[in-house]
């Protein structure tokens, strides 16, 4: 019977012991063994944060496309006793010379974290906070982001680890007298990409192409500004993915939109010469079933010969308009070389970079040797 009694309050005392123990212990293997677990490629990982706080996987709310700022905002006034720690991943933005958060991170009571990145506030919480979690996704879906908030404004589309999202970023404004600027020719092409792009619900590809220093993208600026339509921009390797669900689920999100492409050629490249499907998904973009989903207009613009463009690109009831930049009329370039308050006589054709650039320092061309099979031949730079 003693033997039985001192086993129990040996049991009794392990027991006591363990309790005590136990958050010791788990606290030391978390913090030594997990907390490398929570960084990802770029910062800290919500997902992996959360389980590193509370040891439990979270679910979680997202809200897309919202002022991130005017969102962390809100709820660091509405909801300041609640909030236990504010994470931040801080960059400086050269204008207007501010600091501000590329991510950041809140933990609240009740074991709920929202992050803010990118354009999308995430929410995670446990079993017991979905109530909460919901209420702060409704708040912060008030903070989503106007059609087109500035003149001379597009956004870039850029890749984070919640997706695809857009950065809204300024363009410089160009208030161009076109007519002194272009050749003739193109004032007419103007006035039908302006119509066309105004209009709602419309779609089809705009092609500008031309040799480099013609006024491409100094045309595209001054487009910017023209239009009242959200403005996506696109690099050409993120283009080539253009049917991509999350690229897709972007522009369901944003229907009548304008996406820019620049240097395009790699999109738009015939098919008998690339085997990808840029060029099909160009085509259901401009012209198939998603377009009459969401209306989207595409603006390419490439350096190349149309020799090398997928002919079905230029089928017409797709294309909207199409102008070859190339370089201006003496008459032209000496008109809009005198108005820049240039003296130099002009008698012949020139580019408009080089009309408009004649101050800037030219450098000799430097010729480079080629070596191995092509040893014998000369290349100028």
């Amino acid at each position: 019977m003693g033997y039985l009694l001192l086993i129990i309050l040996l049991a009794l005392l392990l027991k006591a012991a363990w309790q005590l123990v136990a958050p010791a212990l788990h606290l030391f293997t978390r913090g030594f063994w997990r907390l490398p677990d929570i960084f990802n490629s770029n910062w800290v990982d919500l997902n992996a944060y959360y389980l590193y706080l509370f040891s439990e996987a979270p679910s979680v709310i997202s809200v897309y496309q919202i002022d991130c700022t005017d969102a962390y905002r809100h709820l660091s006034s509405m909801y300041a006793g609640s909030i236990v720690k504010v994470l931040q991943s801080n960059w400086v933005n050269p204008e207007p010379k501010e600091v501000e958060f590329n991510e950041c991170m809140v933990v609240m009571k009740g074991k709920l974290v929202v992050e803010f990145d990118g354009g999308c506030a995430t929410i995670a919480y446990g079993p017991k906070g979905y109530a909460f979690a919901r209420q702060l996704a409704l708040e912060f879906d008030a903070f989503r982001k106007k059609e087109r908030e500035k003149e001379y404004e597009m956004n870039v589309i850029r890749m984070t680890k919640n997706g695809l999202v857009l950065k809204p970023v300024q363009v410089k404004p160009t208030d161009l007298d076109l007519a002194l600027y272009y050749n003739d020719d193109f004032m007419e092409v103007d006035d039908l990409i302006r119509k066309r792009l105004g209009q709602s619900g419309d779609k089809g590809i705009v092609l500008l192409h031309g040799l480099p220093g013609t006024g491409k993208t100094t045309y595209l600026r001054y487009l910017v500004g023209r239009i009242s339509k959200r403005i996506l921009f696109v690099s050409a390797s993120v283009a080539e993915n253009l049917m991509d669900p999350a690229f897709m689920d972007l522009l369901l999100d944003h229907p009548n939109s304008v996406l820019v492409i620049e240097d395009a050629e790699s999109v738009m490249m015939d098919r008998k010469l690339n085997s990808g499907s840029s060029v099909s998904n160009l085509l259901n973009l401009s012209d198939g079933l998603v377009s009459d989903c969401i209306s989207v207009q595409v603006v390419c613009t490439f350096n190349s010969s149309l020799n090398l463009i997928d002919p079905a690109l230029l089928r017409k009831g797709r294309m909207i308009a199409r102008y070859e930049f190339g370089k201006l009329t003496a008459d032209k370039a000496q008109k809009l070389s005198d108005s820049l308050g240039f003296s130099k006589e002009i008698n012949e054709p020139m580019t408009l970079a080089e009309v408009t650039g004649q101050q800037e320092k030219t450098f000799g061309k430097n010729k480079i040797e080629i070596i191995g099979f092509r040893r014998q031949e000369v290349v100028e730079n």
